[in-house]
């Protein structure tokens, strides 16, 4: 079933950071993903405890950080 999902390349998009005592949550995203990623997604989070919107803001952090590893600086802002 995973097999069926492939990565394409995205283009690099500006997110705005603030200090972790302005941190509040937007309101919902809807990103539209295949069916069998909605279902590893909902897997994975359930498998780790985590919430959906957890678990997708801890993917999003994790990624963040491997490219500022990489030396990928990115200018965070929200829009």
């Amino acid at each position: 079933m995973l097999s069926l999902l492939k990565r394409k390349p995205k283009p690099a998009v500006l997110i705005e950071q603030k200090a972790p005592d302005a941190m509040r949550r937007t309101r919902q995203q809807n990103i539209k993903v295949s069916d069998d990623c909605a279902a590893a997604f909902a897997a994975l989070a359930e498998a780790q405890r985590l919430s959906k919107s957890a678990l997708f803001e801890d993917m999003v952090a994790e990624r963040l950080e491997t490219l500022q590893r990489q030396g990928v600086r990115l200018e965070v802002s929200a829009g």
